[in-house]
C-alpha cells in the first residue's frame, strides 16, 4: 500500500515538473525587444554646481512600441570627473516605470567639474535587459560677466553723451562768435589782419 502511494506521488511530481518545463520554455525563448526612449535630459547643458533644470525622463517599450509598466530602470552617474549626483545621494538609483511606461530619475545636480559625461541607463523587464548611454555637459555660466560688460558700456556711453552735450556739440547748433571791436589806425600805420573763430584768434598771413 505504501509502495503504491509512493509511486503515485512520484508520478504526480514528475508530471508537474514536465508541465512547468513545457510552459516555461516559450517564455524563456521569447524576446520582447526591450527598448529605451529618452524623453528628457539627453544633450543637456548643465551649469556647474547647480541643479539641472529638468530631470532625466525615459520611456520603456517593446519592439512593437507597446509601453511596459512595472519595468525597472537603473540610472548610474559617473563616479569621477565631470558628472554630479542624484538628490537621493544613491548611485545607481532604481526607478519603476508608471502606467505609461515612463520612469523619471530623481533631481540631479552637476558637480564643479566642467566637461562632457555619460549617464548609464539600464532597463529590465521579464528577465530581459537593455542598456543606453545618455550624454550631458557641465558648463560654466558667463551670463554674469556679460551683464557687467553691458552695464559698463552703458555707463561709459552715458558719460560720453553728457560730456558732448555739455560742450554744446551738435550738427545743428551754430558756433558761438566773439564780438570784435574795430579801431582807427593812425595814418601810415599798418595793421595785421586777424581771424577769430570759436573764441580763438590767429593772425592771418600778409
Amino acid at each position: 500500500m505504501n509502495t503504491r502511494l509512493n509511486f503515485l506521488f512520484l508520478r504526480t511530481f514528475v508530471g508537474l515538473i514536465c508541465v512547468l518545463i513545457v510552459f516555461q520554455t516559450p517564455l524563456a525563448a521569447q524576446n520582447i525587444g526591450l527598448t529605451i526612449q529618452v524623453l528628457e535630459g539627453n544633450g543637456a547643458q548643465n551649469i556647474v554646481s547647480q541643479p539641472n533644470a529638468k530631470p532625466i525622463t525615459v520611456r520603456v517599450m517593446d519592439r512593437t512600441g507597446r509601453v511596459l509598466p512595472g519595468a525597472n530602470v537603473e540610472f548610474t552617474a559617473p563616479e569621477y570627473g565631470p558628472g554630479g549626483q542624484f538628490e537621493t545621494k544613491l548611485n545607481p538609483i532604481v526607478v519603476s516605470t508608471n502606467g505609461q511606461g515612463i520612469a523619471v530619475a530623481p533631481p540631479f545636480q552637476s558637480n564643479s567639474t566642467p566637461g562632457v559625461y555619460e549617464i548609464q541607463i539600464l532597463a529590465s523587464y521579464m528577465g530581459e535587459v537593455t542598456r543606453l548611454l545618455l550624454t550631458q555637459n557641465n558648463v560654466i555660466s558667463k551670463k554674469k560677466s556679460s551683464t557687467k560688460l553691458f552695464i559698463i558700456s552703458a555707463v561709459v556711453g552715458g558719460a560720453a553723451a553728457a560730456a558732448f552735450a555739455a560742450k554744446g556739440g551738435g550738427g545743428s547748433s551754430s558756433p558761438s562768435t566773439t564780438p570784435t571791436t574795430s579801431t582807427t589806425q593812425p595814418p601810415g600805420a599798418t595793421s595785421t589782419p586777424t581771424i577769430t573763430f570759436l573764441d580763438s584768434t590767429v593772425s592771418a598771413p600778409r
